[in-house]
């Protein structure tokens, strides 16, 4: 079921119909919770659900989301994984179209870094 909610939430996002799109992709993080702590479905379920609440402006709940794939991800892989730089970027785009540059400006730090790493 995850995969068909994901999808069905990446193709209402580029439909237009976020609304939609935060629906299936709240079912696809609830589907996300049953797997494996390291299983990359749910941080990639809640980077999808943040940057469709973001493209909503729903800054607040947004960044709950961000948040929690970068805590779930870093458990998973560490804290200088690849796979965290999206997260970082996504999180930076939002701060930043909610007024808070100096924060997105740490985000961005967060992702050269890794990439700096690699």
């Amino acid at each position: 079921m995850w995969d068909r909610y994901n999808l069905m939430g990446q193709n209402a996002m580029s439909q237009g119909r976020a609304g939609d799109a935060e629906t299936q992709f709240r079912l696809a993080v609830q589907e996300a919770e049953k797997f494996d702590a390291k299983d990359p479905r749910l941080p990639s379920s809640l980077n999808n659900l943040a940057n469709c609440l973001r493209s909503q402006g729903k800054f607040p709940e947004a960044e709950t989301h961000y948040k929690r794939a970068l805590e779930v991800k870093q458990k998973a892989v560490g804290a200088f994984h690849t796979d965290l730089i999206s997260i970082y970027e996504n999180y930076a785009k939002m701060l930043r179209a909610a007024g808070r540059e100096s924060e997105a400006g740490k985000m961005d730090q967060h992702a050269r870094a890794i990439f700096m790493k690699k």
